[in-house]
C-alpha cells in the first residue's frame, strides 16, 4: 500500500472516510503507531484472528498495544480454509494467552473476564450494535449460553470464567438461546439433524490431500516470488 499511495492502508481508509464505529478490520498484524492512533480516534474495531495468523505464519498482532491505545478489539476464527476449525473458545484462549510472551508485565495480560468482554461486547461494538446485544442487559436481544459446570472439563471447581477460557472445555454447553429461540437443549442441537449432517459430510469428502490443482500451483509460485523465497 505505501508503494502505491505513499501511506498505509489505514491512512488510505481514513482519507476515504471509511473508518468509524461500524468498521471492523480483520487481523491488523503489521500496523504502526500512527495507524493505531487512527483506529482509536475513529473508534474502529480490530478483529483478532490469532489461529489464522499462526496457521499462515502471518505474525502476531500487537493486541496489548491496541488495547492500551483504546482500540476496540474483538475475536474471530477467520475462515476454515486458514484455521481448520471454527471454535470461538479456542480462538479466545489462544488470542488471550498468546500475548503473554510479548509483554513481561503480567498486569497487562488479558484476563479471562476481559477476553469474554472482548468477544461479546467488543464484537457488538464492531458491528455498531452494542445497544442491541453483547451483554446481559434488560432490553437487549436474549442471546444466552448455559454451561454445565459439573462437566469434567470444568472441574475441579476454581474460577468458572478462567476454566471456560483457559481450560478449553469440550462438550460443556447445556443450553443456548439466540434472539430468544432455544437452539441447544440438554447438550443437543435442536435446529438440525446433526447425525444426518455428519453422514452427508463424510459421504461427500475423502482423505485425498495432494495439492495438484493449477490454481494452487500458481498461487504458491506467486507467493514465493512476492516473499523472495526460493522457487
Amino acid at each position: 500500500m505505501p508503494r502505491k499511495y505513499g501511506y498505509s492502508a489505514v491512512e488510505h481508509l481514513k482519507r476515504l472516510d471509511f473508518l468509524g464505529d461500524r468498521t471492523s478490520l480483520a487481523h491488523c498484524v503489521w500496523l504502526d503507531d500512527a495507524d493505531i492512533e487512527i483506529l482509536a480516534a475513529t473508534r474502529s474495531t480490530v478483529v483478532h484472528n490469532p489461529l489464522s495468523n499462526l496457521r499462515l505464519g502471518s505474525g502476531i498482532a500487537p493486541i496489548l498495544k491496541y488495547r492500551r491505545a483504546g482500540v476496540n478489539v474483538a475475536f474471530g476464527c477467520d475462515g476454515a480454509a486458514s484455521n481448520d476449525s471454527q471454535d470461538l473458545l479456542e480462538a479466545i484462549k489462544i488470542g488471550s494467552i498468546l500475548h503473554n510472551v510479548t509483554d513481561l508485565d503480567y498486569r497487562e495480560w488479558i484476563t479471562p473476564r476481559e477476553a469474554v468482554e472482548m468477544a461479546a461486547i467488543g464484537g457488538a461494538k464492531g458491528l455498531g450494535m452494542a445497544d442491541e446485544f453483547g451483554s446481559l442487559t434488560v432490553g437487549k436481544q436474549a442471546d444466552l449460553v448455559l454451561y454445565d459446570l459439573t462437566n469434567l472439563s470444568l472441574l475441579p471447581r476454581t474460577d468458572p470464567i478462567g476454566l471456560l477460557i483457559w481450560g478449553r472445555p469440550t462438550q460443556v454447553v447445556h443450553s443456548a438461546w439466540v434472539a430468544g429461540r432455544q437452539i441447544i437443549a440438554d447438550g443437543q442441537i435442536t435446529t438440525i439433524d446433526l447425525h444426518s449432517l455428519q453422514q452427508e459430510l463424510f459421504r461427500l469428502s475423502n482423505w485425498h490431500t495432494t495439492r495438484s490443482s493449477p490454481q494452487a500451483i500458481a498461487a504458491e509460485s506467486h507467493y514465493r516470488s512476492v516473499m523472495g523465497l526460493k522457487p
